[in-house]
């Protein structure tokens, strides 16, 4: 019986598991520490379309897109768009002094545990997600190259008008 009841769950759970991080499903749930210590969860952002970007200090790319990233940040926080850096490489202190030398300041977490990256699948950085006000993944995104900043923009604009 107890191996029945075994592969029932596994039957339930993996189809979840497995569609975890997909475009057109909820955006898994998760509860980071920022570069303070303030503790932000993606509960507390719905109603703002999120651009949530995985990255670590060593990728070159990610450190090619930040700049990218802040100045969409700026231009499209007044209506509603926020980004989110997910750290998965560094310490706080490390990340606060990277962030200043490149003038970064949208909001930066910590994945330290990989726990974030793990219910996005991400496999490889930088991985970046939009998500929509209603908390769904309507794109996602692997690597990083200057053409890929209209292709964000487009997107941007598209989530933010829904």
């Amino acid at each position: 019986m107890r191996f029945f009841s075994i592969i029932a769950i596994i039957l339930i759970v993996s189809p979840l598991i497995a569609h975890a991080g997909t475009i057109g499903t909820k955006g898994p749930e998760f509860k980071l520490a920022d570069i303070v210590g303030k503790e932000v969860s993606l509960e507390q952002l719905k109603g703002k379309v999120i651009f949530l970007d995985f990255w670590a200090t060593w990728c070159a790319p990610c450190r090619d897109e930040l700049p990218e990233l802040e100045a969409l940040f700026k231009k499209y926080q007044g209506q509603g768009l926020i980004v989110i850096g997910v750290n998965v490489d560094a310490t706080a202190a490390i990340i606060a002094k990277f962030l200043d030398k490149k003038h970064i300041t949208f909001p930066m977490l910590i994945d330290a545990k990989g726990e974030a990256g793990d219910a996005y699948r991400v496999t490889g950085l930088p991985t970046a997600f939009l998500i929509n006000r209603d908390g769904f993944i309507r794109y996602r995104h692997g690597g990083y190259g200057k053409e890929y900043i209209k292709m964000y923009e487009k997107e941007i604009i598209e989530l933010l008008k829904q």
